[in-house]
């Protein structure tokens, strides 16, 4: 059933899902009150999770997110997260809906899919509410209270208890009806869109901050993107239009300013810099310091002797 990982020294645990789906039927749904406890987890399947009640974090690999009634979150696969109430005792419990499925319960062919805007396509919501993949992961956060998404996973949570006959069909019915929920409420909220735009900005900033101060060392885009809460598709759409670059190339520009400094104010030898930099390979750090300045380093450290 669970795996276990490590990222920055927490563990995180793999949750298959064979617990919640041990009925055959790729659907599970409660309301969970979360403890203060640290319990990370990656999981196998999407989960859509609304906060009930009470107040508490919602934490992604180092990143914490203040989170209170009202908020909503579409977690894909392989997404290291867990919400924890607050640690005081005068603090309500933080109580959270969960509705976790996997792509298939909606329709078999969807066996194979593992992310949410693939679901997405595929069911064509696309062409109806104008939403391309990208707005999904303009979902992973909506704040303030909204009673008819509170409504549908009430009504859901009902079914799935008292498994009457038909149960899982009306499942499949309320699934479809809670992301067109959820749709609509985007929708008529311009003021959701520019939160989430000022939102992914900062997300962005964060990313670049980070960059700038790990440039030496390989950077994988999933953790990026996992720390900034998106999907890594869309996490290198936002960053592009914020940078003009990809991740790659912004990393790059950020190594050879730096080479350009040290082979300026520095005597270190090429390969030196080279290596200081992050380079490992002093044949493709040539290529790619003459690519941006014009210039080998040999010719660039010669212009600019001291």
């Amino acid at each position: 059933m669970y795996g276990v990982n490590f990222m920055n020294n927490a563990v995180i645990y793999r949750d298959s899902g064979e617990r919640f789906f041990n009925n055959g039927n790729s659907i599970f749904l409660n309301l969970f009150s979360e403890s203060p406890e640290p319990h990370l987890h990656v999981h196998d399947f999407i989960e859509i999770s609304y906060v009930a009640s009470g107040s508490g974090i919602h934490i992604l690999g180092d990143s914490k997110y203040e989170v209170c009634k009202g908020d909503l979150f579409l977690i894909n696969y392989d997404i290291p997260h867990e919400f924890r109430s607050f640690a005081s005792p005068a603090a309500p419990p933080l109580q959270v809906y969960n509705c976790v499925f996997k792509p298939d319960f909606i329709d078999v062919n969807l066996n194979d899919y593992k992310d949410f805007s693939d679901v997405i396509h595929y069911l064509s919501f696309r062409s109806v509410f104008s939403l391309g993949s990208d707005t999904m992961d303009d979902l992973k956060i909506l704040g303030g209270e909204n009673s008819a998404i509170e409504a549908m996973y009430k009504k859901m949570l009902v079914e799935f208890t008292n498994q009457e006959d038909g149960y899982i069909e009306m499942l499949r019915a309320y699934l479809m009806e809670l992301l067109i929920t959820i749709f609509r409420s985007l929708k008529k909220s311009d003021k959701t869109n520019n939160r989430t735009m000022s939102h992914h900005a900062k997300l962005i900033e964060q990313s670049i901050r980070h960059l700038k101060a790990n440039y030496t060392i390989s950077t994988k885009l999933n953790e990026l993107a996992s720390q900034s809460f998106l999907s890594p598709t869309y996490f290198c759409k936002l960053f592009k239009e914020h940078t003009g670059m990809t991740v790659s190339e912004y990393v790059q520009r950020l190594r050879i300013e730096e080479a350009c400094n040290l082979l300026t104010h520095t005597d270190n030898k090429i390969i030196v810099v080279a290596e200081q930099v992050g380079y490992k390979d002093i044949k493709h750090f040539n290529e790619v310091f003459k690519k941006l300045t014009g210039q080998t380093p040999s010719v660039y450290k010669k212009l600019h002797e001291r």
